[in-house]
């Protein structure tokens, strides 16, 4: 009876011990950030509020906990994205430029599959560009699409009817002559901060950006010669 308790005393003093150990492996399996960091943010999908792949409001408030984190040293932009919308384009890259100029710390961008309109309207925020050597960037430009239906509308015998208080409250579905001139003059002006933001992220003149920026996408190897991106690498690189 003697021995039977001490070897119960031994199995008990081995089960806790490989426990113990088998605990701590545990939670060393997990990756535990470790000094300095510098820290990946992902823009894939749609740049838009309520997108099923971007979520908009998320990685603001991750820019701004890695605005007052001590251990980050640098964000590296990865971006796999069509574009989106010019509201929320345009207000990831300052918060990229707020980053940079609250903390002083850089900014890398690196373009995978596509990184085209708003998807490049963000990494003009960066320090440098890297791109896949298969990426689609470019298309610098802004639309806006309204549906004219009022063929199919006397097709099927529907008629629309509106109660506004001015001519121009109800727009489109035609647009008249002076409707298109109101909606151009907007997507103008739009146009016009995104080729600034171009030509003072990339230290271009603005007329060579304009000419650059007719809406058209460019391989990486050509918006390299262009002075769009400065290097032509992989995400290892």
């Amino acid at each position: 009876c003697a021995a039977a308790r001490r070897w119960s005393s031994r199995r008990q003093l081995f089960g806790n011990l490989f426990s113990g150990l088998s605990s701590t492996a545990s939670t060393y399996s997990q990756p535990v950030p470790y000094g300095n960091t510098i820290d990946v943010i992902k823009v894939e999908g749609t740049i838009a509020s309520g997108s099923a792949t971007y979520q908009h409001q998320w990685t603001l408030q991750e820019i701004d906990r890695l605005i007052a984190s001590d251990t980050n040293k640098a964000i590296m932009l990865y971006v796999n994205s069509p574009g989106g919308g010019i509201y929320e384009s345009d207000e990831l890259y300052l918060k990229l430029k707020e980053y940079k100029e609250t903390t002083k710390r850089p900014v890398y961008a690196y373009m995978a599959q596509t990184a085209a309109s708003g998807g490049l309207y963000i990494t003009m925020a960066a320090d440098k560009i890297y791109a896949n050597r298969m990426t689609m960037t470019g298309s610098i430009g802004v639309i806006m699409s309204l549906t004219d239906t009022t063929g199919l509308q006397e097709l099927i015998g529907i008629k629309e009817e509106n109660v506004v208080s001015g001519k121009n409250k109800s727009m489109g579905n035609p647009l008249t002559t002076e409707q298109r001139q109101i909606l151009q003059s907007m997507v103008d002006e739009s146009y016009d901060i995104f080729v600034d933001i171009v030509a003072e992220g990339r230290s271009l003149p603005r007329e060579k950006v304009i000419k650059l920026a007719d809406g058209r996408v460019y391989s990486a190897k050509q918006a390299q010669e262009a002075g769009l991106i400065d290097e032509v690498a992989s995400y290892e690189d």
